[in-house]
């Protein structure tokens, strides 16, 4: 079903990423884990086109791009000038949306300037916006940095939800969080990943810190 072929992906002379090979066959919570600096959001950059690399990645047979993937990075771009119902239309037209209602996940102030808002209204604006679009892979980057305990819960509610139809990759620090719902989690260490299935997941935190 997904198809991950990264060969090699490296900033000048920098290798940060090399012989990267995953299959993914099946809907479900992927996680993605590894100390900082070892290519976690360079991964999901590559998955989504955002960074140039050598290989491929495909999904049903096609070549992933950014508009097939619903990506949620750590620290979202979000245009302060704008208002949250402004900020949804704008990216309504990014996902060329028509007009689609959409449930928003979270209760923001609708009619007020996002630059007035707390860093986490501002990721949870970011959220609401990106997830009015149904997508067939989504990638959250540490989602629940920024979110207080209530919004978290929501957000893995909601995951858990869509994961039934739909890839799901999270990266988190917080290796708890993906203990509980993952399929896999995969470790990037030393330029390479190592996926660990249910039944290896104690094993993760050893292969991390030695």
């Amino acid at each position: 079903m997904l198809i991950i072929d990264i060969l090699e992906k490296k900033y000048a002379d920098n290798i940060i990423l090399k012989n990267i090979n995953l299959t993914i066959d099946n809907f479900g919570i992927y996680g993605i884990v590894g100390k900082n600096g070892q290519g976690k959001t360079t991964l999901f950059k590559c998955l989504t086109g955002l960074e140039n690399y050598l290989g491929k990645t495909l999904f049903e047979n096609d070549k992933l791009s950014l508009q097939d993937v619903a990506w949620c990075p750590t620290e979202p771009q979000i245009y302060d000038d704008l208002t949250a119902n402004e900020f949804y239309d704008f990216y309504k037209n990014l996902l060329d949306l028509k007009n689609e209602k959409f449930t928003k996940l979270f209760d923001v102030p609708n009619d007020k300037l996002i630059k007035e808002f707390s860093t986490g209204m501002k990721k949870k604006t970011y959220l609401n916006a990106v997830l009015q679009k149904k997508h067939s892979i989504y990638i959250f980057d540490e989602p629940f940095n920024g979110l207080d305990l209530e919004s978290n819960y929501v957000l893995m509610n909601y995951i858990r939800e869509i994961s039934k139809t739909s890839i799901i990759f999270i990266s988190s620090h917080i290796l708890e969080l993906l203990f509980k719902d993952c399929i896999s989690i995969f470790l990037i260490k030393n330029k390479s990943i190592i996926e660990f299935e249910k039944q290896q997941f104690a094993a993760i935190e050893n292969e991390l810190f030695n």
